[in-house]
This record gives C-alpha cells, sequence and structure tokens, in this order.
C-alpha cells in the first residue's frame, strides 16, 4: 500500500528531472564558456556536491518555514484527512494514491492539498539528480558537437536548431539514458531518506519504520522489490539503447 506513493513521486520527480535537466544541459554546451554556462557549471556544482537530506532542509526552510506557501509533512493535511472516509493512517483507498483517489470520489480540495503535498519531496529528488544529468550531457553534447558529422551539417548550412536537436542532442543523451534511468529505479525503489524527512508515506518511509523495528520481513521484501526495479531498469534501458541508436542494436 506504501508503493504507489513512492510510484507517484517517482513520476513527478522524473519528470522535473528531464524538462529541466536536458534543457539546460543543451543549452550550456551550446553556450559554452558564456555567463550561462558559467552559471550552470557553478549551481550543478553546488547542488552536485550538497548531501540530499541538506537540499531537502532548505527547501522546507525557503517554502515552508519563511514563505509558508508549501506544506511540508504528509502527504494530506491532518485537518483535512480527519475528515475524510477513504483516507486512514496515512493511507488513501482505493488505490492508495491519494491525489487519484481524491479524484474517484469528488474531492477537489484534497486533490489540490495532495499535489501541494507532493511538490517538495518530488522536487527535492528531482534537483538531487538534475545537477548530474546536466553535467553529464554538457560534456556529452561538447564531445557530439566536435564530431565530423555536425560540421558538415553546418558547412551545408542545416539550421542551427536542426544540428543540435537532431543531430547533436540525440546521439548525446545516450550516456544521460544510463544516469536517468538508474535514477528513476532507484527512486521508484524507495527515497528513504527524502521520504523519511517528509514523512511521506511511501516505500522509504515504510523501510526505514521497518529497520526502526527490526521487522525482518518488512527488510526482506522492500529488498526485494529494490531489486526486481533495477532489474527491469535494465531491461527498459537496454531497448531505450536500441530505439535512440540503431547501431547498438543486437
Amino acid at each position: 500500500m506504501f508503493l504507489p506513493n513512492t510510484i507517484l513521486l517517482t513520476i513527478i520527480a522524473s519528470i522535473l528531472i528531464w524538462i529541466i535537466g536536458v534543457p539546460i544541459g543543451v543549452r550550456s554546451a551550446v553556450k559554452r564558456d558564456s555567463a550561462f554556462d558559467q552559471s550552470v557549471r557553478v549551481v550543478s556544482f553546488a547542488l552536485y556536491s550538497m548531501p540530499i537530506y541538506l537540499v531537502a532542509f532548505l527547501l522546507i526552510l525557503v517554502f515552508g518555514v519563511y514563505l509558508k506557501i508549501l506544506p511540508f509533512a504528509f502527504s494530506l493535511s491532518p485537518t483535512l484527512a480527519s475528515n475524510l472516509s477513504w483516507y486512514v493512517n496515512g493511507v488513501s483507498y482505493p488505490t492508495h494514491i491519494v491525489i487519484i483517489d481524491a479524484l474517484i470520489h469528488g474531492n477537489l480540495t484534497a486533490f489540490a492539498n495532495a499535489i501541494l503535498h507532493a511538490i517538495l519531496p518530488a522536487l527535492t529528488l528531482a534537483l538531487s539528480t538534475i545537477a548530474g544529468i546536466m553535467r553529464i550531457l554538457r560534456a556529452s553534447m561538447l564531445e557530439v558537437l566536435d564530431q565530423d558529422y555536425v560540421r558538415l551539417a553546418r558547412a551545408k548550412g542545416v539550421p542551427e536548431k536542426v544540428v543540435i536537436n537532431l543531430h547533436a542532442r540525440r546521439n548525446a543523451l545516450i550516456p544521460v539514458l544510463t544516469l536517468y534511468g538508474y535514477t528513476v529505479a532507484s527512486l521508484l525503489g524507495g527515497a528513504v531518506v527524502i521520504e523519511d524527512i517528509f514523512s511521506y508515506p511511501g516505500m522509504g518511509y515504510w523501510t526505514t519504520q521497518a529497520l526502526l523495528n527490526n521487522d525482518v520481513g518488512g527488510i526482506m521484501a522492500s529488498t526485494l522489490i529494490f531489486g526486481i526495479v533495477f532489474v527491469i531498469a535494465s531491461l527498459l534501458l537496454d531497448i531505450i539503447y536500441a530505439l535512440i541508436d540503431p547501431r547498438i542494436r543486437y
């Protein structure tokens, strides 16, 4: 019943990682040594060097304590949850994903509240990975942009947007997909630290409680789930590699 909440956070975080990390990494490489590139390198280095729990605490202080615009505990406000018959002990019914369950029961207030509660933990998970995505993609793009076929495309008068988006970015994404795929797999396996900090009822939070309570069955179950997720992620990555680059099909 805790896995669906982790799936929700993983989906949100993975979308944020892709729509933020990839465009910034590509632009940083294209604008090499510019003020934008230097700023991205400094920010990505800072995020990459910070432990994930520090990123979480900073986001809580900024958005939860000082600005007070985002909640930073649980998957739903306790005062709201106490009046819901389909939300019991941090678990919603029937799907166990509070956002979906709120829509099923027609409660738009709970739906909006659940989205707000998911933003900070998902953003924390995303920021901890975006830095690595940007750095790897920038280095990969710089290598691809120096290839002969890119120079030939430019010499033939191909528009720069086509050169970047069609010829360069697609080939540069291959090493990025490795990091991205295994990162998503690790998030889906359970972001133990983040879910515990935000008291978010997911696989990570459940695993932490199992460890604290010496629940051997719970620990073994979570380990099995982590293993299955990584095996599936490896298989999907091989398939995606073949779709992106026909040269490595086998």
